[in-house]
């Protein structure tokens, strides 16, 4: 039986894409060519820098997608096939969870991110793939831009670059491209030079130093080398891991003492506070021990912005002109009442029942939604405006003819 790839699957059984002759290399205003490039480094392996990944990328992939429809005032939040799409398994391979989580892991590790967008031949997608290429670059060819991907060593693809939603940070001087990962990478060797120095200082001083006397007159070099052979398979080489040696009357050992130098604490904690800082944490939220206020921060300086241009690029790209005209569009939201206090979340029920279900305010509680839950518990501290005047004087029960006669009476008067 013959074996399928994943780059089959995707984009069919031409494993290598070959570029057209009159596609031409696209050159962005100042002058450069626009590439997409994969550090081909060991630094996504680093523990600080995947704790702060996963940091982001596990609390992000939390966030959920809406397909709404928002038009001439009329409102629906849709359930159609595209929803369980983007909310529940965007491939086959993938449920959402697993799928944004790597989305923005790419996004957070390479400043670039994309996403294939897989359609059948009536333009329906049907699966949407993280790409994991090693070097894209940009072509424009029949008036339109497109991008011929690398994977490995052989396989090309060449598709148009509005097939694939492109994510990014840092974003360069192209306007089109993340950032370059040099800064990360230039932190990271010192980091790396600090590591080794931490190991060999260890490894110093736990290791014999030492000088071997004898008390024997002139021996020759051929005996001192034995002698000093004879104290290290004794102490060192010990094959009963004793650590005990003997020594007669005619040697004596002298130790050396060795202090190795290493960083200090305030050098390794700004080497940490910079890879921190790069990617926009804190230790209280890489290590989940933040306060309410410290998540609030980390959800409006990082995972907002991340759901916002996921909302508009899934939007601009899934979406032709004119089911956005009517309204069509993809929303990243996260419930981060979630990770509020508990006073918080008190006081919340308390007043905020006129404003939202039932619900919206059990989901706050982690509790499941109810059947009856989609309505919003309304006080008479909070009455509808066209009715307020009424409730005012009392005439909130009174009948239509009960009112004229008040009217007419009042004319009178």
């Amino acid at each position: 039986m013959a074996k399928r790839s994943l780059f089959s699957r995707l984009f069919g059984n031409d494993d290598n894409s070959i570029t057209p002759q009159n596609a031409t290399e696209f050159t962005v205003l100042n002058g450069n060519k626009a590439v997409f490039t994969k550090y081909n480094g060991d630094f996504k392996n680093d523990t600080d820098v995947r704790a702060c990944v996963d940091a982001i990328a596990r609390n992000g992939a939390k966030m959920h997608p809406k397909h709404i429809r928002n038009f001439k005032g009329k409102f629906e939040n849709l359930k159609d096939n595209l929803y369980s799409l983007i909310a529940k398994q965007p491939n086959e391979l993938q449920n959402a969870y697993q799928f944004y989580y790597q989305v923005i892991s790419n996004l957070e590790l390479y400043n670039d991110s994309f996403i294939y967008m897989q359609r059948d031949k009536d333009l329906k997608i049907t699966g949407l793939y993280p790409l994991d290429f090693s070097e894209g670059k940009l072509y424009e060819y029949q008036k339109k831009i497109w991008i011929k991907f690398k994977f490995g060593r052989s396989k090309e693809k060449f598709v148009p670059y509005d097939s694939c939603i492109h994510l990014t940070r840092f974003i360069s001087d192209s306007g089109i491209t993340g950032g370059s990962t040099t800064p990360i990478i230039k932190t990271l060797s010192m980091k790396h030079i600090l590591d080794e120095g931490i190991i060999n200082a260890i490894k110093t001083t736990q290791s014999i130093k030492g000088v071997i006397k004898s008390t024997k007159a002139m021996l020759k070099p051929e005996d001192v080398k034995k002698m000093r052979d004879q104290f290290v398979e004794d102490f060192i080489n010990n094959s009963d891991k004793s650590g005990i040696g003997g020594l007669d009357a005619t040697s004596e050992f002298s130790p050396v003492k060795i202090e190795p130098t290493t960083a200090s604490d305030s050098q390794v904690k700004s080497i940490d506070n910079k890879i921190l800082s790069y990617f926009g944490v804190n230790e209280a939220i890489v290590q989940s021990k933040y306060s309410e206020d410290e998540w609030n921060a980390f959800y409006e300086s990082v995972l907002e912005p991340i759901g916002l241009q996921m909302s508009l690029e899934f939007t601009n790209k899934i979406f032709t002109p004119t089911e956005k005209h009517f309204g069509n569009e993809i929303v990243f939201e996260s419930n981060r009442l979630q990770y509020v206090s508990n006073n918080t979340k008190v006081n919340l029920l308390r007043y905020a029942n006129n404003i939202m279900t039932i619900n919206e305010l059990r989901e706050i509680f982690n509790l499941a939604p109810r059947d009856d839950g989609d309505v919003i518990m309304q006080d008479l501290n909070h009455i509808d405006s066209s009715i307020a005047n009424d409730y005012q004087v009392g005439n909130g029960n009174k009948n239509d003819d009960e009112k004229e006669g008040e009217d007419d009476e009042r004319k009178r008067n």
